[in-house]
């Protein structure tokens, strides 16, 4: 079908009705889904919108899959002929969501308000004959309650709208008819109004207004008395002064009050006659109309995404009584993306803007009552009552059949708003807050921190684009400096529009230092840090001291888990203080139980731990030092449990220093490794923070990066692990923690050597080899002689040592044996294999990998299998057997992906396509080689990429492809002589720091 075959109904019951006339049969959902992309018109409701407005919030589990099974039925009724797979003409996808495509007038609400506005027109041209007319056109679409049956928040914010929509119709109808002199005819029907509404003004106004005319001036006043009685009894005030004043016209029989307004008096909305009340309509008299929205900002840039948001709720035509509660950081936008949006919309609320800042992050938020009582008097109000709930039930009164827009900016807490929002649709009330509100039928959102692009066009706005345009790079370093966080761009670009002299560089050189950083983000009173500390100083000192110590988290991300070591609590209570953090806009949650902090947040929070003093009497170390140092306990406890399952057979995690925190803990070892992966920038913190702070243990940190080997090698961190071994190996030396120092300069010695540094490499292990000897330390003893002994077959100082190698590697063997170290031991056995081929003992090469592979094999798929599988491999291409040597790293391939390392598919992937070379199969070989190749550059492994490239370019060159073989040996050359070092063999002498 098409979308001009449907005729919709939303003013009773909801409907469908096909071309033939026939009721398309709907579900109570569909209804609702329904309701609500017809009240957009044509324009796009995200999945999201639609499920908060069928379900409300917070919403069942199950809720998204229900909304999208009940859109696929629904697409199947209103188009059952469309063919699979192609796109729907009426219900129609949209990104994120789906629009409804209608012909004009399809809905009975358009032709509802098409009838209004040329009522409207008609009235305005003086032929209130026919503006009568449109306006009875308009009622007679109405089949009785609107969305009748309907279920959701949104059927029941647009049921209440439309029905004081059709209200306003009504009285407008009716005035009209006493203006045409029906008085006497309209007295029945508005007595009935005044009944079911009896504290509508309006309505009572045009009953005494029609009981006068009818020479029924007695009725009048007593339809007076009885409504001052019912306000006193409902809300404790008096009628208002247009009312009263209609009250006292009536009783001294004035004489205007016998005749109808003129033409020019009626020009305005049908549904509101001129401006202001029907109250004042009748009797001559009109409102004030507050327009207290401050100017917008002049410069406001970007926030496309959110502006329309905002304008979807705020232009609607049946908005919610709440339309956005919106939330962020301090300096993050919140008030100026309000009151942008707000004088977008001005023309949608002619009856008033409201505004006020209600002091949120002030010791003294100013109270609602004191509210209620500007708006009250802005409102026309000279006698406003005392006492909250009486200013309260006055105010929504006032608002009743209104259409006016009420900002509430920079609120504290939803006490502090409840009484400050309308009490039925057609109002709208946008909050902000640093804080997350729950408010009744609200759409609650979260503002983030700009976008690159915004922040530099805001930037650009200030200073001008033509300092920006001569210095992009450091405009980006700039923006990125402050966070993105709006108000930190503003401070910045009024510092350098300020100082025409200074470069953009310049300036981000002053932000370098991240101790620095928030003292330089400031111009005159205007301050981030002060943003912040208004948030901060309203903080209870538990909340304070979990904001403060939960940011010593480096990483991007932290977890539950780690914030309760940081803070010395359990789980449960540590995320009851997160999500407490997260509502006052200090904290922004990221995944299930984890959170991060705003970057220039993190910044505030740390200086304020900083200031606080010692943990403990007597102690030297402050509570951030005693809170790392837990940290690091924590860490270790779990990745020496992730440690055990990669490596089974290992003894090297009983060696490590005892835990007292309780860890994460994995079932298999791919969890641990994930683990490690999503908390590698928090491990890499903690290890620079306990190598530069003498109050937090080395050792456990030392354990802690030792604890990471296994991964070091599955994922190739060493370009990342290196610079934190150094650190830690300086500062156990300094401390005189020999253990501590020999573990470090392992991980250092073992990580520069497969960094293409390995002359570098073999001084931090030979300092280590020195150490163990002397201190009798086997824990590292036989882990050092292994790498020892791959420097020397690598030639990291000079020519390789295969006899020397050969010699440590049995010597690293006996050590394990001693220890009872499988893993060890089998890894060394597998290293073995290299030196004895290079010296000529292949078969017995090969008998040692297949002894080593028959005993590793049981342990399942590990990192070691791989290597001894690898090895075994390239040992039989030696031995003339490439088509075996084919067979076996396709094993191995299989392993790594089992195991989930790219790094080892990389290197088995080199070996897989020189086996392939030695079959001629070259284009096979050269699809492996390539693959290992791009792979190598993107992780950085240089030793592996000119490895990759030698055998690739004898691989072209074997199949013909001259050109492109030598492009591929001269960068391979390029490479090592960059490097300094002989091109390594990855594939059987990878392994070194295990």
């Amino acid at each position: 079908m098409h979308q001009d075959e449907f005729r919709y109904g939303l003013l009773g019951p909801v409907t469908v009705v096909d071309s033939a006339g026939e009721a398309i049969p709907l579900t109570p959902q569909q209804r609702a889904i329904l309701a609500i992309l017809l009240a957009r018109r044509g324009r796009a409701v995200t999945a999201d919108d639609l499920v908060d407005g069928v379900w409300g919030h917070p919403a069942p589990k199950r809720a998204m899959s229900v909304l999208q099974s009940q859109v696929f039925e629904l697409r199947r009724k209103l188009e059952p002929g469309r063919p699979p797979r192609t796109p729907a003409a009426v219900l129609a996808s949209a990104p994120g969501g789906y629009r409804l495509v209608t012909a004009e007038d399809a809905c009975d609400l358009d032709r509802f308000d098409q009838c209004v506005t040329e009522a409207d027109q008609a009235a305005r041209g003086g032929d209130r004959e026919d503006a009568r007319r449109l306006l009875r056109t308009a009622l007679s679409l109405w089949r009785g309650v609107p969305l009748a049956g309907v279920p959701g928040p949104h059927a029941d914010g647009l049921r209440g709208a439309l029905s004081e929509r059709r209200l306003g119709a009504v009285e407008a109808r009716i005035r009209l008819d006493l203006e045409l002199g029906e008085h006497a005819e309209s007295v029945p029907e508005l007595a009935l109004l005044v009944a079911e509404h009896p504290l509508r003004e309006g309505l009572r106004a045009l009953l005494m207004l029609a009981l006068y005319r009818g020479g029924r001036q007695a009725e009048a006043l007593a339809a007076y008395a009885d409504g001052r009685s019912v306000l006193a009894a409902e809300l404790g005030v008096e009628p208002s002064t247009e009312l009263s004043d209609l009250y006292q016209r009536v009783l001294r029989a004035d004489p205007s009050l016998a005749t109808a307004p003129s033409p020019t008096t009626q020009a305005g909305d049908p549904l509101r006659g001129p401006e202001g009340s029907t109250a004042d309509r009748t009797a001559g008299y009109r409102h004030p109309t507050p327009a207290q929205l401050p100017a917008p900002p002049s410069d406001f840039t970007g926030r496309t995404a959110a502006v329309e948001h905002l304008l979807a709720a705020l232009d609607a035509e049946s908005p919610q009584i709440v339309v956005s509660a919106m939330s962020g950081l301090g300096g993050v936008g919140k008030t100026a993306l309000a009151l942008h949006a707000g004088h977008r919309v001005r023309h949608r609320y002619p009856d008033g803007q409201l505004h006020v800042d209600l002091g949120g992050t002030s010791a003294d938020p100013v109270e609602p009552e004191e509210v209620l009582g500007r708006f009250l008097r802005a409102l026309g109000i000279g006698a406003v009552p005392d006492g909250l709930d009486k200013r309260a039930a006055l105010y929504r009164s006032l608002l009743a059949g209104r259409r006016v827009l009420v900002l509430l900016d920079n609120a504290a807490d939803g006490r502090q708003v409840g009484p400050l929002l309308p009490g039925t649709p057609g109002c709208a009330a946008l909050v902000t807050s640093r804080v997350r509100l729950s408010l009744p039928s609200a759409r609650a959102f979260e503002l983030d921190v700009f976008s690159d692009e915004e922040a530099l066009a805001l930037l650009s706005r200030i200073v001008g684009p033509a300092r920006i345009a001569a210095e992009p790079e450091a405009a980006a370093e700039l923006v990125a400096a402050c966070g993105r966080l709006p108000l930190a761009v503003r401070i910045v670009g009024a510092r350098l529009a300020q100082r025409p002299v200074w470069t953009v560089a310049g300036l981000v050189d002053r932000l370098t230092e991240e101790q620095h950083r928030l003292g330089q983000i400031k111009i005159g009173d205007l301050a981030v840090d002060a943003t912040f500390r208004l948030s901060y100083d309203q903080l209870p000192p538990d909340l304070a001291r979990a904001f403060r110590l939960a940011s010593l988290a480096d990483g991007p991300v932290f977890s539950v888990p780690m914030a309760a070591s940081l803070l010395d609590r359990d789980e449960r209570q540590t995320e009851a203080l997160l999500e407490q953090l997260v509502d006052v806009g200090l904290l922004e949650p990221s995944g299930e139980r984890r959170y991060r902090y705003h970057d220039l947040l993190r910044l505030f929070a740390r200086a304020r731990a900083e200031e606080v003093g010692p943990a403990e009497q007597g102690t030297q170390s402050s509570d951030a030092d005693a809170a790392l140092d837990r940290l690091v306990d924590f860490c270790l406890a779990t990745v020496r449990g992730a440690y055990r399952l990669s490596r089974p057979g290992c003894t090297t995690p009983d060696a490590m220093a005892t835990t007292r925190a309780t860890p994460v803990r994995f079932d298999d070892a791919a969890a641990g490794q994930e683990w490690v992966r999503d908390a590698l920038d928090t491990l890499l913190g903690v290890l620079r923070q306990a190598a530069r702070r003498p109050w937090i243990r080395i050792a456990p940190a030392a354990d802690l990066l030792l604890a990471l080997d296994p991964f070091g090698e599955n994922d190739f961190l060493w370009p990342y692990l290196n610079g934190p071994a150094a650190a830690l190996a300086d500062a156990a030396a300094l401390r005189g923690e020999p253990a501590a120092e020999i573990r470090a300069r392992y991980m250092l010695g073992g990580g520069l050597w497969q960094v293409g540094r390995g002359a570098e490499g073999r001084a931090q292990v030979d300092r280590a080899l020195a150490l163990c000897r002397a201190t009798g330390d086997e824990v590292m003893l036989g882990q050092l002689l292994n790498v020892s002994a791959l420097l020397d077959v690598t030639g990291a100082t000079g020519a390789p040592g295969y006899e020397s190698a050969l010699a440590l590697l049995q010597e690293a063997v006996a050590v394990h044996v001693r220890r009872g170290n499988l893993w060890g031991e089998l890894e060394t056995r597998n290293n073995s294999a290299y030196p004895l081929r290079q010296l000529g003992h292949i078969s017995r090469a090969l008998d040692c990998l297949t002894d080593a592979l028959s005993r590793a094999t049981p342990l399942g798929w590990t990192v070691v299998r791989v290597y001894i599988q690898t090895g075994h491999a390239r040992t039989l291409v030696e031995l003339g057997r490439p088509a075996e040597a084919v067979a076996s790293y396709t094993k191995a391939l299989d392993g790594c992906r089992e195991i989930g390392s790219e790094h080892l598919e990389l290197l088995v992937e080199r070996g897989l396509g020189e086996a392939l070379r030695e079959l001629g199969r070259y284009g096979q070989a050269a699809a492996h080689l390539e693959r290992s190749l791009a792979g190598a550059r993107q992780l950085g492994n240089s030793p592996l990429e000119a490895a990759v490239l030698l055998s690739l370019g004898a691989t072209l060159a074997a199949a013909g492809h001259t050109e492109r073989a030598d492009a591929s040996l001269r960068a391979a050359h390029s490479l090592h002589v960059r490097l300094g070092i002989p091109l390594p063999d990855p594939l059987t002498a990878y392994g070194t720091t295990t």
